[in-house]
């Protein structure tokens, strides 16, 4: 069975949280000059998360999508369900460190203080 339903969660995880958490993280950084500590860990970790994240993405999909880069071209020029299903599950793994740091920054960023 093609993952349809799980690439659409983690595809509405990130629909929804990211602008939550990028709202939460603005609001942080709203404040006036000097920024607390904790508001210059926050901009720090937010480029760190992504970069690591982006990262994660590449080499994910890398791995997945070799072994049918290897084939024939003719193979690859005739899909089928099974590349279709393969496809949807090397997106699925690809989305998973967006849609896992975006969860739980949005928990993180919701507790108060």
């Amino acid at each position: 069975m093609v993952p349809w339903y799980t690439f659409w969660t983690r595809s509405m995880d990130i629909a929804t949280g990211a602008p939550e958490v990028i709202t939460r993280r603005l609001t942080m950084m709203n404040a006036p000059w000097p920024w607390p500590m904790a508001t210059v860990l926050e901009s720090q970790r937010m480029v760190w998360e992504k970069t690591l994240a982006a990262s994660q993405a590449w080499w994910s999909t890398w791995f997945a999508m070799w072994p049918h880069l290897m084939q024939s071209p003719q193979t690859l020029m005739r899909p089928t369900l099974h590349h279709t299903g393969h496809l949807v599950r090397t997106a699925n793994q690809a989305l998973l460190p967006y849609s896992r740091t975006v969860k739980s920054n949005v928990k993180r960023l919701r507790k108060p203080g």
